[in-house]
């Protein structure tokens, strides 16, 4: 399953030293670019190729909150004008060009095939806690709110993607993501949800194809901020944005917890690159285990990655006719590997955690090799020892 992609801007501190009266050589009338014309280049620069331009503008208002705005620009000449009056005004925190995101025991009929239900040990967890009360929000493909599995526990949520439609999802993703965590559970059909009792806030800013915009995606993040207790970010990129970091920042002040996908990119000879916004401080990043509780082979490897959770051949809700998930086009569920569906298990551990006490990795159980890593970093999630220590 992959997972989505951005780009970011880069910055270069150029310094001109020269004595007029020691040189003899023609001087050209053309004058030489400031530092700020570079750096406002470079950052026009960045736009993806074949794509429209737009200027994304992070900036706060009057009460300090940041606000995401998008500029379209015909031209790069355009582009630039917008990007450099947009950083010289005061309340600007950045200015990039828009790019793309994309996608990475009960008597429930399906959960002898949910394995991850198991190794969480899900009917005594439930024991204590359901996740009553907690509103996960899932930005993503949005979610099918239809779905027998999923009825009652989808809220209304908001589209990024077609603006003024509800958070339907045409792709299967989101909806997949969305039972992991809270699917109905002892209702003698399909699946249980990690956290049953949980409500899901659909945010979808990502198209059938699990594809969007850096600014939808930190739009929606601030849209969760003041609607949430959990927001999950199964989505991904090898390239950082002023917005979606600003956003992630605003959601964690607000004690929001934020988690998302650590990337499918595997280890590599020389690590995977860096995972945004898993990677930003604060976020709980999530690799992916097998069922032998050992790193899946796909999962990334970094500093990111702050815990890991079932990953692997993980069955969940489906919509029929989903895109680019290999399931059925009739399937009401479907299993599917990948850390974007490690990191709903994350996300459920911390609604069950946020109904009963509080958030913590720290319970996290070591997976080899020993001690932190950058493998499953804390280690294996023990919702168990996080609600009850």
């Amino acid at each position: 399953m992959s997972l989505p992609t951005l780009r970011s801007l880069s910055r270069l501190l150029a310094v001109p030293v020269f004595a007029a009266a020691l040189i003899s050589a023609p001087v050209s009338s053309s004058a030489s670019p400031s530092p700020d014309d570079d750096k406002v280049a470079r950052i026009v620069d960045k736009a993806p190729a074949g794509e429209p331009l737009e200027v994304v503008v992070t900036s706060r208002d009057a009460d300090g909150t940041p606000v995401i705005s998008t500029i379209a620009a015909d031209t790069k000449a355009k582009a630039r004008a917008i990007v450099a009056r947009a950083l010289g005004r005061s309340k600007t925190i950045g200015a990039e060009m828009n790019h793309r995101v994309s996608i990475d025991a009960y008597n429930d009929t399906h959960r002898s095939q949910q394995w991850a239900l198991n190794a969480l040990k899900a009917e005594t967890v439930h024991s204590y806690t359901r996740g009553s009360g907690v509103t996960v929000a899932v930005i993503d493909t949005g979610v099918k709110s239809s779905h027998t599995d999923l009825s009652g526990n989808v809220l209304s949520g908001i589209d990024y993607v077609a603006p003024g439609t509800s958070a339907n999802d045409e792709s299967g993703h989101g909806t997949h993501v969305a039972g992991i965590i809270a699917a109905l559970y002892n209702n003698s059909r399909g699946i249980a949800g990690f956290a049953p009792r949980a409500k899901i806030l659909p945010v979808r800013v990502l198209d059938r194809n699990g594809s969007g915009t850096s600014a939808n995606v930190a739009k929606g993040i601030l849209y969760a901020a003041s609607r949430a207790k959990v927001i999950n970010l199964s989505l991904g990129s090898t390239q950082h944005s002023t917005a979606m970091q600003t956003a992630v920042a605003e959601a964690i002040r607000k004690n929001v917890l934020v988690v998302a996908a650590a990337g499918n990119r595997g280890c590599g000879l020389f690590g995977a690159p860096t995972e945004y916004p898993a990677s930003y401080p604060g976020v709980v990043g999530v690799g992916a285990v097998s069922q032998s509780i050992q790193k899946a082979s796909f999962s990334s490897c970094g500093s990111w990655v702050d815990v890991a959770a079932p990953g692997q051949s993980i069955i969940s809700t489906m919509i029929q006719n989903s895109v680019g998930l290999g399931c059925s086009s009739s399937a009401s569920y479907c299993t599917i590997s990948g850390t974007s569906f490690a990191t709903p298990y994350v996300s459920a551990a911390g609604a069950l955690a946020i109904a009963r006490r509080g958030w913590s990795q720290s319970t996290a159980t070591d997976v080899s090799p020993s001690g932190r890593d950058n493998n499953t970093g804390a280690g294996f999630i023990n919702p168990l020892k996080l609600i009850t220590s």
